[in-house]
């Protein structure tokens, strides 16, 4: 893969400014943004914040290539490195952007892809317990894989995969620890009414022990007339 296979998005130079300013940009329909890394100065940018959703819902999220073009026609490979987002309106209100080089090896979260149904879950009603969900490696911008499937089908109660059971593509090196667990079928939990007729069944009938001392309701007298 070289640049021209890379999701083109257009930037704009901005002004440093305060948050104030940064409202107002996200009023104009832009979305305030950095672009930083690869030992050079960060430079403030704004993108289209509608853009940026669709490549972040897309298949490669977060990992995907972009390609950074400003007003001048200069294209910078780089990748969506952070983005926030309004706990209330839950619209982005900020990104960072992290310049990369094709020919130099990055580090980046991939997420972990559940395939199919645990035979321990399936056929003994067992728990699907996802310890992992994603993993970081090391690869070129072009190697980052969309996922990193693990089977599950054969697993039953009590098996485990770990890191190491991966099938990692060729050029892709897992910097986790290969022993760490990713998934396990733990055993079914035991129903609270199962347990509350074993109770009854248990329950042996006696007197009410006597409570010394015991005395008659707020504001009532133990003495008597």
């Amino acid at each position: 893969m070289n640049l021209k296979d890379a999701v083109v998005v257009e930037v704009e130079e901005r002004q440093p400014g305060s948050s104030n300013v940064a409202k107002r940009m996200r009023r104009a329909g832009r979305l305030p943004a950095v672009l930083y890394g690869g030992g050079r100065d960060t430079r403030p940018i704004t993108v289209d914040p509608r853009q940026i959703v669709t490549i972040l819902r897309s298949g490669h999220g977060q990992n995907t290539l972009l390609s950074l073009k400003v007003g001048d026609g200069r294209q910078q490979p780089a990748l969506i490195h952070a983005y926030d987002v309004d706990p209330l309106s839950h619209k982005l209100v900020h990104a960072d952007f992290l310049r990369i080089a094709l020919d130099v090896e990055i580090e980046v979260a991939v997420p972990i892809e559940i395939v199919g149904e645990a035979l321990g879950v399936r056929l003994d009603h067992g728990i699907l317990d996802q310890v992992v969900r994603e993993i970081q490696v090391k690869c070129l911008p072009a190697d980052i894989p969309d996922t990193l499937p693990v089977d599950v089908t054969e697993l039953g109660l009590g098996a485990t995969l770990h890191i190491s059971d991966l099938r990692v593509p060729d050029g892709v090196e897992v910097l986790a620890d290969p022993d760490q667990t990713i998934v396990n079928v733990a055993a079914p939990t035991v129903q609270l009414e199962e347990v509350e007729e074993v109770d009854e069944a248990l329950i042996v009938e006696a007197d009410e022990p006597e409570v010394i001392g015991k005395g008659g309701a707020e504001g009532e007298s133990d003495e008597e007339g």
